[in-house]
């Protein structure tokens, strides 16, 4: 699919630590092996906040390469994965099954996204935090989870509990849960220490790892969760 006005990323990893650069019509990872994102801005194939790479993305995606145990042979899912950025990132690097998530409208761009990239067992799906079927769905995986991912879904207040829900629902104890969040400075916008403190009674939460991808962009933190003990798998 040629998507006019789209932009595409490219990862691509050379031994050092992941740097993004800009090239003519496109933005580019400089790494090694390459896997292809395009980025919908203009909404040819899907509308909202998930049509664009964002920070939070590009620093989670950069974590995992970073840190590739963490994919290798992992079991995955990606929460309001936008691009699938980051779920394709886990795919690049090891893990055996990667399931993309997202709300309805979202779903073109994603599989758009998974039939560019040769990254292995990847699967897309609906997956809407709001709709308490949907969370409690995505048979035969729910469960058995290794790893959970997801960038930036901490900038709505009234999602919290929703996706707090979604995760609940998916995770077992055993289950390593990476969100990478913005924390934003601005008063009337949630901060990484809100959605720790409404993840509290369910998760245990510790920022793991923090960098501005740009000067004048949020800060952005890997939060990593488990479910507490008490919580049922």
């Amino acid at each position: 699919v040629q998507l006019e006005g789209a932009a595409a990323w490219v990862l691509e990893k050379q031994g050092t630590a992941p740097k993004l650069v800009s090239c003519t019509g496109e933005h580019q990872y400089s790494w090694r092996d390459r896997l292809t994102i395009v980025s919908d801005p203009r909404g040819v194939l899907a509308r909202g906040t998930g049509t664009s790479m964002w920070a939070a993305g590009e620093v989670l995606s950069d974590y995992l390469a970073d840190n590739e145990h963490l994919c290798r042979g992992a079991t995955c899912l990606e929460v309001g994965a936008g691009t699938g950025v980051v779920g394709l990132t886990a795919a690049h690097f090891g893990a055996k099954l990667v399931v993309l998530t997202d709300v309805a409208r979202q779903i073109p761009l994603l599989q758009r996204n998974a039939t560019a990239n040769d990254a292995g067992e990847v699967h897309v799906k609906e997956l809407d935090w709001t709709k308490e079927e949907q969370r409690a769905g995505l048979q035969p995986w729910k469960g058995s989870w290794s790893l959970i991912v997801g960038s930036d879904v901490g900038y709505d207040p009234d999602l919290f509990e929703p996706l707090l829900q979604t995760l609940l629902a998916q995770s077992s104890s055993t289950t390593n849960i990476l969100l990478a969040l913005a924390d934003r400075e601005e008063e009337d916008e949630p901060n990484v220490e809100d959605f720790i403190y409404a993840a509290a009674p369910h998760f245990e939460a510790s920022v793991i790892f923090e960098r501005r991808a740009e000067p004048q962009q949020s800060l952005t933190k890997v939060v990593q969760m488990r479910k507490r003990s008490t919580e049922s798998s």
